[in-house]
């Protein structure tokens, strides 16, 4: 019966349009960039990312085909979101007018449409401020930026600093945070700012402002804090080096990490301006002090340093309402100078709160909690680093998408940690990569996916292209939402091949357009083909025998891969 049925594929082989979930992906040969991985327990949605090198930004499907693409002639200077009016919100960078020597610059932020039209920008740039890093899009349409601006020595004594640690230039880069009002097509008003020059605290000159007992003012930053990260090449003037912005509307309270001491610190944002700069009023009762400060206790003399949680973390932010474990902080734990061997971790903080979401302060311990909540990254099997950029998300489906920033790898993991859809992002600076070729210079600061039914989407042409790397990837990747039998049966698409001649005939009873290719199992391109008519035969070359894929994109922007195997 073997050799009848051997026999008989040998004949023909006859490749219907059917739906099959694979429950484990399917992998010949060896994918290298785009998707390695696509379960169908991973969100079935869009990935957006905007690569560090790259002057582009980019959304691509679950199997890695470009659905749109934002081509800026500026490099992301780092952030950029896909938001809910279909606006990509982006920070750019351009040459700054201060002495400004860092590879976390930007001067410029822009919305952009779907057709990469400007619709907004303005450029943060003097000769004594500049934007960096990170901005958040606030529910009013108001934006939340990070920037760098000067404070000279005199200034600097004068707040406590010692003097025999400043930096040789006379001047540090001072935190400040400003919330903007845009005003289209290039202009904007500032509504309310922040400085964390109003937060020093320190116990070196008694004759100075600030002087007091660090540990008695946890909700002060020590202006004398010892450089605790020797990885940032500027820590001598950017102390702090604020990498992440996040807003919670229901708190109105602002979360940034603090790269620079290890820690993620919470801000009260209901304040007035003259109130952010003092250390009394907005709901919390506390002006613009440190609500919050995890992740290195030592930072405020409450723990020894060997206790420090955090290392070099990046991308933090709560969790959204409506997701698994909405209102946590989730947090990318780069390990960045992590005791022993470094390793990253995505980890969930669980702040213990009071009644009106303030936080609670023992009276002499760190704040709690003592440990994250849940850890992904610290067990076997679950190996992955990046020591700079990254982020992670959670999803509407319960699974948590992760970007590890400086290889360039983006993927997911189920609620059971187990990965159901990888990643890699296939560029060289603007340059795409062939397939079969490791990338390099594909770092990404962060990476986001959102579902089909994401707001931005609405009305949007999400019609799949190819894929970014040159050459087909050997996974035989489907895309599973919304492909079921009562959707692909009506299209009547049968595909036939012909082992006597070797030729594939179509039958399109539809007549829908459709895009054919034919690859084999190490993503080599055998033939590409379009019709639009009832009938269609496709010649092909004398082929081996083996496994090939055969792809096809219908009008409607439906895609099923199917496999043709020959003996």
């Amino acid at each position: 019966m073997l050799k009848n049925i051997s026999n008989f594929l040998k004949r023909s082989i006859i490749l219907s349009i059917v739906f099959v979930i694979f429950i484990t992906p399917v992998v010949i040969g060896q994918a290298t960039v785009g998707t390695i991985q696509n379960d169908p327990e991973s969100l079935q949605g869009y990935t957006f990312f905007s690569p560090f090198s790259s002057t582009k930004a980019f959304l691509v499907d679950n199997c890695g085909h470009l659905v749109n693409e934002w081509s800026r002639g500026t490099k992301p200077g780092l952030a950029a979101y896909f938001l809910e009016n279909g606006y990509v919100f982006r920070t750019y960078k351009i040459a700054p007018l201060g002495p400004f020597t860092s590879a976390s610059n930007a001067g410029g932020l822009e919305l952009v449409d779907w057709n990469n039209n400007t619709v907004w920008s303005y450029e943060f740039n003097t000769s004594t401020w500049l934007s960096h890093h990170d901005a958040v899009m606030m529910p009013n349409g108001n934006i939340l930026v990070l920037t760098w601006e000067l404070v000279f020595e005199d200034e600097l004594i004068e707040l406590g600093r010692d003097p025999n640690e400043i930096y040789s230039g006379g001047f540090m880069w001072s935190e400040k945070i400003i919330e903007i009002k845009p005003i289209i097509p290039n202009d904007m008003n500032i509504v309310w700012e922040w400085n964390i020059k109003d937060h020093y605290i320190q116990d070196f000159d008694p004759t100075k402002l600030n002087y007091g007992v660090v540990a008695d003012h946890p909700e002060l930053f020590n202006i004398n804090l010892p450089d605790l990260n020797s990885s940032n090449s500027n820590s001598s003037r950017d102390w702090n080096h604020f990498n992440s912005i996040d807003y919670n509307p229901e708190l109105d309270q602002i979360l940034i990490s603090v790269r620079n001491s290890d820690e993620i610190w919470i801000l009260d944002h209901s304040t007035t301006i003259q109130e952010a700069a003092s250390h009394s009023g907005g709901i919390y009762g506390k002006g613009g002090d440190i609500l919050y400060r995890w992740g290195n206790a030592s930072a405020y003399d409450r723990a020894p340093v060997s206790d420090q949680k955090l290392f070099g973390q990046h991308g933090v932010n709560w969790i959204k309402d409506g997701l698994a474990d909405a209102g946590k902080i989730l947090i990318y734990n780069n390990g960045n100078g992590r005791p022993g061997v470094d390793f990253s971790t995505v980890e969930i903080l669980v702040p213990p709160q009071d009644s009106i979401g303030g936080y609670i302060l023992p009276a002499s311990d760190p704040f709690g909690p003592t440990e994250a909540e849940w850890i992904y990254g610290d067990q076997s099997g679950e190996t992955f680093y990046s020591p700079y950029l990254s982020n992670a998300q959670r999803l509407p489906n319960g699974n948590t998408l992760i970007n590890a920033g400086s290889p360039g790898s983006v993927f997911e993991i189920d609620p059971q940690k187990n990965t159901v859809w990888d990643y890699v992002i296939p560029l060289n600076g603007d340059f795409p990569v062939t397939q079969g070729q490791n990338a390099n210079n594909n770092a990404t600061f962060r990476a986001y996916k959102y579902p089909s039914d994401f707001p931005g989407f609405e009305g949007l042409d999400l019609s799949p292209g190819s894929t970014i790397e040159n050459g087909n990837s050997p996974v035989d990747c489907q895309i599973f939402v919304g492909v079921n039998e009562d959707i692909i049966d009506p299209l009547k698409i049968e595909v036939t091949y012909n082992a006597v001649d070797q030729s594939l005939k179509i039958n399109n009873s539809k007549f829908q357009r459709l895009k054919m290719t034919l690859f084999d199992s190490n993503g080599r391109n055998i033939i590409d083909h379009q019709t639009t008519s009832q009938e269609a035969t496709i010649q092909l070359p004398k082929l081996a025998n083996g496994l090939y894929f055969f792809r096809i994109i219908s009008d409607d922007g439906q895609i099923f891969t199917k496999k043709l195997l020959l003996f």
